[in-house]
């Protein structure tokens, strides 16, 4: 990689044009939230943490969980932002990515306060139809969404097996009305496709991903039910525990 940026790829010195981190910055293993103010809730479940800072939706930690070596990086909202984290963190050496992040699920037996780990996602994300082609459904890596599902067990938390759908809309895209009353019925498609919740971002995590030759799976905690219309006002120990199954999935922690 050049030293001076181009228009082609912006790198300076190593250090991507979006990420706030540079070689030897990112570990081997990391777990992607969307949101940024959730890599400084979990900061503190780290050890010997080096906080890189934020630019624009990107902030990003380092350290060990339960002794070894993890980054925290959040990717934004949507396909384009969690596109650029991934491919970013897969210059600086990135090699496995678990998404985590929320969902609201689409059948009344998912429970909020629960998680999903999907086999595969499919929906409607211009990033996944680009990197894979419309109507590709993305595949978790089977080792590691199946750690995840065994860590969870362990830990006494119940995390379903499925399809997830994602789409690039938050309001339109997942049915939820507009100022003017407008609304529409894409979630209908999604469960008769085979999902069981909708999201923004695993279709992108887990298609981007398989491009790159990183092992990727999601684990989604489920703050919605669109079946029930539940909502879970307190989604701390649910993003709590996000990190510690994906950590024990990771490190086979006993």
């Amino acid at each position: 990689m050049a030293d001076k940026p181009t228009a082609r790829l912006p790198f300076k010195d190593g250090r991507p044009p979006h990420l706030p981190c540079g070689p030897g910055d990112v570990a081997a293993d990391v777990l992607l939230p969307g949101d940024p103010d959730r890599v400084a809730l979990l900061r503190d479940m780290l050890s010997d943490v080096q906080d890189f800072g934020r630019k624009r939706e990107f902030a990003l930690i380092t350290g060990r969980y339960k002794g070894q070596p993890l980054t925290i990086c959040s990717g934004g909202i949507g396909g384009p932002s969690t596109e650029i984290a991934l491919v970013e963190l897969a210059y600086l050496g990135a090699r496995r990515v678990i998404r985590i992040g929320g969902m609201s699920a689409l059948v009344p037996q998912i429970a909020t306060g629960s998680y999903l780990v999907p086999d595969a996602a499919i929906g409607m994300t211009g990033v996944g139809a680009l990197y894979t082609g419309q109507g590709f459904a993305a595949e978790a890596d089977a080792d590691l969404a199946q750690g995840l599902r065994d860590a969870a067990q362990d830990l006494g938390l119940t995390a379903h097996r499925g399809t997830v759908a994602s789409t690039d809309s938050y309001y339109l895209g997942q049915d939820r009305p507009l100022p003017d009353g407008t609304e529409a019925a894409f979630l209908d498609g999604f469960a008769q496709a085979g999902a069981v919740g909708v999201e923004m971002e695993s279709q992108v995590v887990l298609s981007v991903a398989r491009a790159l030759g990183l092992q990727a799976a999601c684990l989604l905690g489920v703050h919605g039910n669109r079946a029930t219309n539940d909502w879970l006002v307190d989604y701390e120990t649910t993003q709590r525990n996000l990190l510690h199954i994906a950590g024990r999935a990771l490190f086979r922690q006993q």
